[in-house]
C-alpha cells in the first residue's frame, strides 16, 4: 500500500492522489525507450528478490530476428527479456511474440559456457556501451569474461551455467499519479 505523505513542522500530512491511466503510446514513448529504461534499471522487474545481469541488447539470432534484452539470472540461466509497449504492439505482429521468444530461447540453449556467451553476445554489448564499463587495458571480451565469472561465482552458479533458459515477457501499462494536497 502506498500512502503519500508530506512532513511539515513535525507533523505528518497525507496527500490526495489523482490516478489516471495512460499509455506509453499516448506519451509518444517507443519500445526502445522502455528497453533502455529496463536495461539500466533491470531491478524494477524483480526488486531485491532476484539478481539479473544484462549481457545483451538487440541480439541478432539465426532466424534473423532480434531479442530485446538478454541477461543471466542468479542460477546461471540465460534469460530472454521481450518487451512490448502495449497490447497493440502484440496484436499487430505477424507471428505471436511468444513463439518468437521460444525460438530465440532455443538458440540460447546452444550456449554451453560463459566464454561462448561472452564471444557471441556480451562482448558486443560491452563494446556498444563501453562508456559504462571501465575497460582499462582489457578488451570487451576480457572484461565480459571477468564480469560474468564474478557474477556466477558470487551466486554459486558456475556449475549450473545455462542449464535452463527463461523468458520474461514485459508488457507495459502506465499509471500516472498526481499528488495534490487534501483540502482543509
Amino acid at each position: 500500500m502506498l500512502i503519500p505523505i508530506s512532513i511539515e513542522r513535525n507533523s505528518i500530512c497525507t496527500n490526495d492522489i489523482e490516478i489516471r491511466n495512460t499509455t506509453f503510446k499516448d506519451l509518444e514513448l517507443k519500445e526502445e525507450h522502455i528497453e533502455e529504461f529496463l536495461r539500466k534499471n533491470i531491478e524494477v522487474i524483480f526488486g531485491e528478490e532476484e539478481s539479473l545481469l544484462i549481457v545483451g541488447q538487440q541480439v541478432n539470432n539465426t532466424e534473423k530476428g532480434r531479442s530485446d534484452l538478454t541477461a543471466i539470472d542468479e542460477n546461471g540461466n540465460i534469460v530472454l527479456i521481450e518487451i512490448k509497449r502495449d497490447a497493440d504492439d502484440i496484436k499487430n505482429r505477424k507471428e505471436p511474440f511468444e513463439f518468437q521468444a521460444i525460438r530465440y530461447a532455443a538458440g540460447y540453449a546452444k550456449i554451453k559456457s560463459p566464454d561462448v556467451l561472452v564471444d557471441k553476445v556480451f562482448s558486443k554489448y560491452i563494446e556498444k556501451h563501453k562508456d559504462e564499463f571501465e575497460l582499462g587495458e582489457l578488451t570487451p571480451a576480457e572484461k565480459g569474461k571477468r564480469i560474468i565469472n564474478d557474477f556466477l561465482i558470487k551466486n554459486n552458479s558456475l556449475k549450473t551455467f545455462n542449464q535452463k533458459q527463461r523468458i520474461i515477457f514485459s508488457l507495459h501499462r502506465l499509471t500516472i499519479r498526481h499528488c495534490q494536497p487534501w483540502p482543509g
